[in-house]
């Protein structure tokens, strides 16, 4: 992703950007109906050509066939004999030549019997069967053609002396006194050079056209690029100053540096919007700042002890280094629910509030968590002597059920813990606190109002 260092360059990048990609879907389009022209006429010509090919061909079949109604008419008027007829027409048409020589002519007979084909081997044969490699009966089809009164066909041909068919359209016309039916063709692949060639020069038009166009909105373009220049260093001071402030507004940066407040300061005395946008973002500050501190010291702090909540422990774990050794006090209340069931919330309130104060002063060196209802957490960071912290403990739970002593509605409360060291190596604080938990729960069975420290 790219990165920007100043805001001008943020700026000018995108008005770059958007004049770039105007220009390209202007090109784009430019070239898009250029490329669409261009398949249109080559798509028109071919069209013509193939028109231009039926045409020659019916006109050169024509043709052909005058020549053998002359000599129809020559036997007609008793000069030739049927058979000289025949053969003279036939001699005629084989002779007969168009295209540069590349054209002929071809008879065959209704059965199917071939008369005339470039004096080849095929003369006097029988090819009503013959079919192309596609599997075209193409004699029989000429042959219906031509009783129609005249018509195309489209099969695979060799060329003379060459072996490979290819594509080729035919017309053909009968001669109802001789039976015969006389055509002539053309391969298509004399069309689809014709077509290269003029697709060639319109394909180099095109490219004349296509450079012409991208000269002249690559002059655009830099014309744009200077302007975008210009507008974005006339913009990014006042707004490379916003932005930074509220970047810091974002990452929770509330009280701002010497610079800052001065550019800040400059910026909230302007009369404009970005004016107004600076005063209505340092009114935003003091507020953000002031509901910051409350909202700090309300999420780490249990709302009615006051000692750290679960957030508060878990933040400070995770300060810590890997190799501190920590010391956990799993605490929890005897008999707390029997306090709230008789005497209500407000008594079993009262009780907690005891204990965390009574924590307070036995345990000022350590982080003191109420993880919730009755059950609360000591955590000691550091090498511990472990008979002293056990005395701190017991006076802890002599201090507090003497308080509870005093009130009729919190006699019955007792207190159990549990102990567990990290005492030679780091022990990851989640196994810490099982055991510790697992230490209270045989406090609890072994009777309760007592401690135990976990062992192996």
């Amino acid at each position: 992703m790219m990165q920007f260092k100043s805001m001008q360059s943020r700026l000018t990048t995108i008005f770059i950007g958007i004049s770039f990609l105007t220009m390209l879907f202007l090109g784009g389009c430019g070239i898009y109906g250029a490329v669409q022209e261009n398949n249109r006429l080559i798509e028109e010509f071919r069209k013509d050509m193939e028109e231009n090919a039926k045409l020659q061909l019916e006109w050169q079949t024509h043709s052909a066939l005058s020549v053998v109604e002359n000599c129809y008419q020559a036997q007609l008027r008793g000069e030739l004999t049927q058979e000289e007829a025949m053969q003279r027409a036939a001699d005629l048409v084989r002779n007969m030549r168009y295209d540069n020589g590349q054209g002929y002519f071809t008879i065959d007979t209704d059965q199917g019997v071939n008369v005339v084909l470039l004096g080849s081997d095929a003369e006097g044969k029988l090819r009503i069967d013959a079919k192309d490699p596609e599997g075209n009966y193409y004699i029989r089809e000429m042959i219906e053609q031509a009783k129609q009164g005249g018509g195309f066909s489209d099969f695979m041909f060799p060329k003379p002396g060459l072996r490979e068919p290819l594509p080729k359209r035919y017309y053909t016309m009968e001669f109802a006194p001789y039976h015969w039916v006389i055509g002539t063709g053309i391969w298509l692949d004399q069309i689809d050079r014709r077509v290269a060639m003029r697709e060639k020069a319109f394909v180099q038009n095109m490219k004349e056209q296509v450079i012409r166009t991208l000269t002249g909105l690559v002059l655009l373009e830099i014309l744009f690029v200077m302007m975008a220049v210009i507008i974005g260093r006339r913009l990014a001071y006042p707004i490379k100053v916003a932005t930074k402030r509220m970047r810091e507004l974002g990452n929770g940066k509330l009280k701002m540096d010497a610079q800052t407040e001065t550019e800040m300061q400059e910026l909230s005395e302007r009369d404009d919007e970005l004016g107004a946008m600076s005063r209505a973002m340092n009114e935003m500050n003091r507020k953000l700042y002031d509901n910051q501190q409350l909202i700090l010291r309300m999420a780490q702090r249990d709302a009615l002890t006051g000692l750290a909540n679960r957030r508060h422990f878990t933040e400070f774990i995770r300060k810590c280094s890997p190799d501190t050794m920590f010391t956990l006090i799993s605490l929890d209340l005897d008999h707390f629910k029997e306090v709230n069931d008789n005497f209500g919330h407000q008594t079993g309130d009262a009780a907690l509030l005891i204990l965390a104060e009574v924590l307070k002063i036995q345990f000022a060196d350590a982080l003191n968590v109420r993880m919730g209802g009755d059950e609360f957490l000591v955590v000691l960071t550091g090498k511990v002597d472990h008979a002293q912290l056990e005395e701190r403990l017991q006076a802890f739970m002599r201090q507090l059920i003497a308080v509870y002593r005093r009130d009729p509605g919190l006699d019955c409360l007792t207190i159990s813990a549990g102990i567990a060291y990290a005492a030679e190596q780091p022990v990851p604080i989640d196994v810490l606190m099982n055991r510790s938990d697992e230490a209270l729960y045989k406090a609890k069975a072994c009777g309760r109002s007592c401690y135990r420290v976990y062992q192996e």
